[in-house]
């Protein structure tokens, strides 16, 4: 199946269109429309909006998405378009850059819609860069898909009409980072290296009846402005408390400056934990060589036992093509980039028309199994996917894998205990 979609891919012309911040692919030729004497009439193309940091500190969420577009587009156009009625609508996407920045995502989202005028609004990657998303669409009454953030933070900003979230829900990731802690014999004092982000602060005040309920004793030190640079007085209060357990949510450069200050201080936590950043292969170098054992929510492996429904590639031929293209181990983004394009396509060949409403009812009506498990909204427009608990480790030639050590979420996906880190080889 992935050669035969490969194929199809080389064989059709990719039309991609960008917003100004969004890139320089070619842009796409303009539609024909009319009878066609082959077929049926070619209308209007229909317009996706995509949103996401395609640069600054959160630019690692996006290495996959164009790939993931390269062959979802191929599929979707592949004879001419989506046929929506009697009419075929080629398909094209409008990319726009946040920067990592939330100010930025609310200005691009408002300029696809508004300019642009999309069809369709997508937002990817943390409340940061999502939830403005959401705000634009609401407001514009455009329907909008949202993926990669934790549905408690994206609720806060509900009740939501026009948009839809394909989401993880924190206290379920959170009982599998304790279902893989509890393979692993610790002191149970679990530690926070905390912001005022708003995830954050959702984490600290779940994990406050969480550790308690599963055996642990949470030690907060307090919370510390985004982006800081000094984390000491937080992780001395963790050394003085022997906290076997620490856990740090952060984007990756600000996690390197924790783990460097970890070691500055000479503490030698057991389990290190990391939330939102440090969750990529392209992350590691940020670590040098001293990122042994580090554990963190895992929102993708190639064992996942998922198929796409778009393209009918399971997770491991996704994951092998990953690596084709980018040369990078299988990342967070593989799932997160195709459930899109997933409940896109079909959202598209449910709809009665691209008329708005039709198209947020069709959202609406998604009942589907597709790359990220099933796939169906609830009243409060959310559909949860798993997120699991994993572990960076050495492969004994110098890489690092990372293994699953916390997955009830996923019936039959296989895992192995937690490790502890090992100082004696930290560098």
């Amino acid at each position: 199946m992935l050669k035969k979609v490969l194929v199809v891919a080389l064989a059709i012309l990719m039309v991609f269109s960008f917003a100004a911040c969004g890139g320089d692919e070619p842009a796409a030729p303009p539609a024909s429309t009319g009878d066609s004497a082959d077929g049926p009439a070619v209308g209007d193309p229909i317009k996706i909006g995509f949103v996401a940091p395609f640069t600054g500190p959160m630019a690692n969420f996006t290495v996959g998405i164009h790939r993931a577009w390269e062959l979802a587009g191929a599929e979707l156009n592949k004879d001419g378009g989506v046929l929506i009625g009697d009419t075929r609508h080629p398909v094209e996407v409008i990319w726009g850059d946040t920067e990592s920045n939330t100010t930025k995502a609310s200005e691009v989202a408002t300029k696809l819609v508004t300019e642009d005028k999309v069809d369709i609004l997508v937002g990817q990657w943390t409340p940061e860069t999502a939830n403005p998303v959401s705000v634009v669409g609401e407001r514009y009454k455009v329907p909008t898909i949202l993926s990669n953030s934790p549905d408690v933070a994206w609720l806060e900003n509900g009740p939501y009409e026009w948009c839809w979230g394909v989401l993880f829900n924190i206290e379920a990731e959170l009982e599998e980072f304790f279902n893989g802690l509890d393979t692993l014999d610790t002191n149970k004092k679990f530690g926070l290296v905390l912001d005022t982000s708003l995830d954050s602060i959702l984490i600290s005040d779940i994990l406050r009846e969480m550790a308690a309920r599963r055996g642990y004793e949470l030690i907060e030190p307090g919370l510390v402005p985004p982006e800081s640079n000094d984390y000491s007085a937080v992780l001395r209060t963790l050394k003085d408390e022997d906290c076997d357990l620490v856990f740090a949510n952060s984007t990756t450069p600000v996690l390197a400056t924790i783990w460097s200050q970890i070691q500055q201080q000479g503490y030698e936590p057991p389990v290190v934990m990391l939330g939102k950043g440090g969750t990529f292969s392209a992350d590691l170098p940020s670590f040098g060589k001293a990122y042994v054992n580090f554990s963190s929510e895992t929102q993708w492996t190639p064992d996942f036992p998922f198929t796409s429904s778009l393209l009918g590639m399971t997770a491991q031929e996704l994951s092998d093509d990953f690596t084709a293209t980018t040369g990078d181990s299988p990342d967070m983004t593989i799932g997160w980039d195709y459930v899109i394009f997933d409940v896109i396509g079909d959202v598209l060949s449910r709809t009665a028309s691209l008329e708005p409403e039709d198209i947020n009812a069709a959202f609406a009506a998604t009942d589907l199994d597709c790359i990220y498990g099933h796939v169906a909204f609830a009243d409060n427009h959310v559909a949860n996917v798993p997120v699991v608990f994993g572990q960076w480790v050495d492969d004994g030639n110098g890489n690092y894998t990372k293994v699953i050590c916390g997955a009830d979420s996923v019936e039959g996906l296989d895992t192995n205990p937690l490790t502890a880190i090992p100082w004696d080889k930290v560098q």
